[in-house]
């Protein structure tokens, strides 16, 4: 593990996030068991307990949930509007709703225990992440039907930052107040803050003199290695990039989150006084318990009121690391996963062999002379009858016509398999100010970037040009 920055360890709530391992491991056994007879009031639990004939003392502990099933997207979408729901409506103090990133958005219920409690589980991360009381934050995740703000509000609350709810995009006013307001902390997705270093460089404001950014609290998307680095780059020094992780099923963005020593790793904890996590083959099911073996994660919450979630499928793709249970920083009992690859619904298969989207930005963002813009085009053929195909499409700065035949060669080497690479002006391709989307098939694509279209058509049906 790479050496640890020389910052003192703090906590917000230190007997809790420096116990023992044997004694958070009963503490989640006896809120497990909490947990099940609370979804035993939920119909749709209560059928499947009763199918398979089990009962909440049946399960008396981690080992003991493979005998129930799996809870995923699909049977969410099924139950609304209301959802998951284990209180009577009159104690249900508020409904968030997903993105809708993977389909219609579903209705998440939230009793006034849980609002306190994603304060207290945020004041924790960015305890751990070094956010103190005298921050000035900047937040830019999106408000309204989504959890993200609000969970980000509540817990600069809890720390006593002075912040900013700007939410996303007013771009140009971001990039004055993080110079005029000395701001040392940032919330959005890392898309965003590349896209806001992009705009400051447009602008004559140098982030790495005029700003003032310490730490970033990143989440809502994959966040590669090579991406972070570059983002680190352009900032003030000492700058910090932490990751921060959760969803709106799962009772907002702070299941897990980055210590000093876990951002090193690019791993970060789960805070699992609240979260029991399962690491599942995504094909066979079964239970991965080595370090570095690749797999989608399964949460089942410990101390969720309105909408309890068991073993819910969140898709995302990670991994434990080796020291998952002795970090540096005495946060031992709440175990280190990696952050997260991708998802397993996004996982292409072209020509046979398997392409993560983090793979592909981890060596555009590697490779000089590449701009912020990049897209993964994607031909599928509905009929099942040729193998699906994808072009990468990057931005390239005019002095560095070389970087398409770079880039190709270091995808091949990364990948194990060609792919074509079409160049792109910079500004041509979308910027994002929430979660980026980087896949996009042959249509969309046309009707986002029509000059580049045409390129990446030419390279698609090179007969038919």
């Amino acid at each position: 593990m790479a050496k640890g920055p020389t910052v003192t360890t703090t906590y917000w709530s230190a007997d809790v996030e420096t116990m023992d391992r044997e004694r958070l491991e009963a503490l989640q056994r006896e809120l497990l068991t909490e947990t099940l007879r609370s979804c035993a009031r939920v119909p749709h639990y209560r059928e499947e307990f009763d199918r398979l004939g089990v009962v909440p003392e049946d399960v008396r502990g981690p080992t003991d949930l493979a005998a129930l099933p799996l809870l995923d997207k699909s049977v969410l979408r099924s139950l609304q509007p209301w959802g998951i729901r284990a209180v009577p409506l009159s104690e249900v103090a508020r409904l968030y709703a997903t993105t809708g990133t993977t389909g219609l958005p579903c209705n998440i219920a939230f009793t006034r225990s849980d609002l306190q409690q994603i304060g207290e589980l945020g004041a924790r991360n960015l305890t751990a992440m070094g956010v103190r009381r005298e921050d000035v934050a900047w937040q830019c995740y999106g408000y309204g039907l989504w959890i993200g703000g609000s969970s980000l509000d509540r817990a600069f609350e809890q720390v006593g930052v002075t912040a900013f709810p700007a939410g996303p995009g007013r771009t140009a006013l971001a990039v004055e107040r993080l110079r005029d307001l000395g701001v040392t902390v940032i919330s959005c997705t890392p898309t965003f803050a590349l896209l806001l270093v992009e705009r400051a460089l447009e602008a004559g404001v140098d982030p790495a003199t005029d700003w003032r950014l310490q730490i970033g609290i990143f989440g809502g998307e994959t966040m590669s290695a090579a991406a972070t680095a570059r983002l680190a780059a352009a900032m003030p020094p000492g700058f910090r990039a932490h990751n921060t992780y959760g969803s709106t099923e799962l009772g907002g963005p702070f299941v897990a989150g980055s210590c000093e020593y876990a951002a090193e790793q690019g791993a970060f904890h789960v805070w699992a006084d609240h979260h029991l996590i399962e690491i599942l083959d995504p094909a066979t099911g079964e239970r991965i318990t080595a370090p570095n073996v690749r797999g989608e994660l399964v949460v089942t919450t410990l101390r969720r009121g309105a909408s309890p979630m068991l073993r819910w499928r969140t898709r995302d793709l990670t991994s434990w690391v080796a020291d998952s249970y002795d970090c540096p920083c005495g946060r031992r009992a709440h175990p280190k996963i990696s952050w997260i690859a991708g998802r397993s619904d996004d996982v292409l298969k072209v020509r046979g062999t398997l392409v993560m989207p983090s793979q592909v930005e981890d060596v555009v963002c590697a490779t000089a002379g590449t701009g912020a813009g990049w897209q993964l085009v994607v031909d599928r053929d509905p009929d099942g009858l040729r193998a699906t195909e994808a072009v990468v499409v990057v931005e390239v700065a005019g002095s560095h016509s070389e970087v398409p035949a770079d880039l190709a060669h270091r995808l091949r080497d990364r990948l194990g398999i060609g792919l074509p690479v079409v160049g792109a002006e910079v500004g041509e391709l979308p910027r994002f100010e929430g979660k980026a989307r980087r896949v996009v098939d042959r249509a969309e694509f046309a009707e986002i970037a029509p000059g580049a279209a045409a390129r990446v058509r030419s390279v698609l049906d090179p007969v038919a040009s």
